[in-house]
């Protein structure tokens, strides 16, 4: 009998050398025209007299085409090489720093100590976790995530619990590693935060109790003022065995189980932009991941053609149970030889027992909704032109975006004697969504439910005995975010629906302000 639990703590140090988004090593290929315009720019919106006319219309097929590009130019503003001063390189393939190095860590905002952030432009500081002065000074370092084993908890240098997707526990790759996840957000986001003061519970509370929600910026397409944009990304530890020129790389350094600091190399494997637009109240969602996550890729090299080893499935264990979560709310598992063949089980499940072909905790994560073929249509355009130029990022594919069609329009009743369906699924962030289902199998791997009760998907979810297909929203889920508006019996309480404007990041990042007497005792505090 074997227990694990693979906990590690990691800093990303962005090394300049590993920011390029191209490798200069020879070019085999003609350079190719761009399929559209690429620039350091992120694009404000759709052109809002194009999305008129193509709703009109009824051409929902072309305006989604017309948001794939949007997020693909988005993708790329937020990767442009800059230079020491910061300003854009003239070409995509130039050498400099990626333009979302220059943007805020939320930890860095939502300080651990409920603190004001520090400006945006300043070198990292504390914020209330236990740095040194030289992680604190070296500005190459990108984020700290920390966790703990099942029977030790490890302190030093500890940041954020960013090993843990949304709501779910961890993903595991093909090598037996931990996935690991940062979120950042653009200046524009920073600034309201910074001026309402929603950056810890304290503000939130002062800020709501007249009922105020929150209301990030939207941005002026006339103008070109952008909007607020969060960034998240899936960073995976690359090995001897992956194919290491595939990956938009980074350095970091992880703590094991036995409390030891290890230089690793990362590969991206996940990345996810939600901004907020003039036409999109709700939110605009791209989310992209790298084509070796799920799908077996042959390549060629001097001759010698080689299959690529998914990231995070086995093509041959057919038969392995999928997206299982083995880690959620804190729960451990147990290898088992057996009779009948070796199998896991995990703490708290007294019933099932999941089929094992090794002893190393390897997630089979499957997608349960496939990339429709126009987003494959437009991938293929813009990776032939970033393999014309010798880029990474043709190893890169938008899953899809999702976007309001109708930003004014209500979600949807949720209540057990009014919901009715299918709109209290698939309009339950108001807005009237484009596509109701959008995630990323390195983010929302565990979200892969299918069939299931419609209670699941619908905001509070009423009792249902309705059974849907469904794996989650962007939109959906988001729209549940709440601000922290009262105290109430010793807790923290966040408020309705809409009311955190889409970013989750306020109600499981903020912190009370220790400068300020608590109102609660320990025993019932919880941040």
């Amino acid at each position: 009998m074997k227990q694990q639990k693979l906990v590690a703590k990691l800093a990303l140090l962005g090394l300049a050398s590993f920011f390029f988004s191209c490798d200069k090593k020879g070019d085999p290929y003609e350079k190719i025209e761009q399929p559209f315009e690429l620039s350091a720019s992120i694009p404000v919106d759709v052109n809002p007299e194009l999305q008129d006319k193509l709703k009109k219309e009824g051409d929902i097929y072309q305006l989604n085409e017309a948001f794939n590009e949007f997020s693909w130019k988005a993708m790329v503003a937020i990767f442009w090489p800059r230079d020491k001063e910061g300003k854009p390189m003239p070409n995509f393939t130039d050498e400099g720093k990626s333009t979302w190095l220059g943007w805020k860590e939320a930890a860095q905002v939502y300080r651990k100590d409920g603190g004001v952030p520090a400006p945006w432009e300043s070198p990292r500081v504390k914020a209330g976790y236990n740095l040194n002065q030289t992680m604190i000074e070296e500005n190459t370092v990108r984020v700290f995530l920390s966790s703990e084993t099942p029977t030790k908890r490890i302190h030093s240098k500890n940041v954020a619990d960013e090993t843990d997707q949304a709501f779910a526990g961890q993903l595991f790759d093909q090598n037996g590693n931990v996935v690991y996840y940062e979120v950042l957000m653009n200046k524009e986001e920073f600034d309201y935060l910074v001026t309402n003061k929603l950056y810890n519970i304290n503000g939130q509370i002062e800020f709501s109790k007249n009922g105020a929600i929150a209301n990030f910026p939207a941005g002026d397409y006339a103008t070109t003022k952008l909007g607020a944009v969060e960034i998240k990304f899936a960073w995976k530890i690359l090995t001897d065995s992956d194919h290491k020129e595939r990956y938009y790389r980074n350095f970091g350094y992880v703590i094991d189980e036995n409390g030891i600091l290890t230089k690793k190399e990362l590969g991206m494997i996940g990345f996810h932009i939600s901004q907020k637009t003039p036409t999109g109240k709700q939110w605009v969602w791209s989310t992209f991941e790298h084509i070796d996550n799920l799908d077996q890729n042959v390549v060629e090299k001097e001759g010698k053609r080689s299959v690529i080893h998914p990231s995070l499935t086995n093509p041959e264990c057919e038969i392995c149970p999928v997206n299982v979560d083995v880690t959620s709310g804190g729960t451990t598992y147990t290898h088992h030889t057996g009779n009948h063949g070796d199998y896991w089980t995990i703490s708290g499940d007294t019933t099932d027992r999941y089929f094992a072909n090794t002893d190393i905790m390897k997630t089979q994560a499957k997608r349960m909704v496939d990339i429709p073929v126009r987003v494959q249509q437009i991938n293929q355009r813009i990776q032939k032109y970033f393999k014309s130029v010798n880029s990474v990022f043709q190893y890169y594919q938008l899953i899809d975006t999702q976007y309001p069609l109708n930003q004014n329009v209500p979600p949807s009743s949720h209540t057990e004697d009014g919901y009715r369906l299918p709109a209290s699924v698939t309009n339950k962030p108001g807005g009237e969504p484009n596509i109701a289902l959008l995630t990323n199998i390195t983010m929302e791997t565990f979200f892969q439910g299918g069939n299931q009760s419609a209670s699941n998907l619908m905001e509070a979810n009423p009792a249902s005995d309705i059974t849907i297909f469904g794996t989650e929203s962007c939109m959906g889920c988001h729209s549940s975010a709440g601000i922290y508006n009262k105290i109430e019996n010793g807790k923290f309480i966040t408020g309705d629906q809409l009311s955190g404007d889409f970013s989750w990041l306020l109600s499981q990042r903020a912190h009370w302000d220790e400068k300020i007497p608590r109102p609660l005792t320990p025993a019932t505090n919880t941040k």
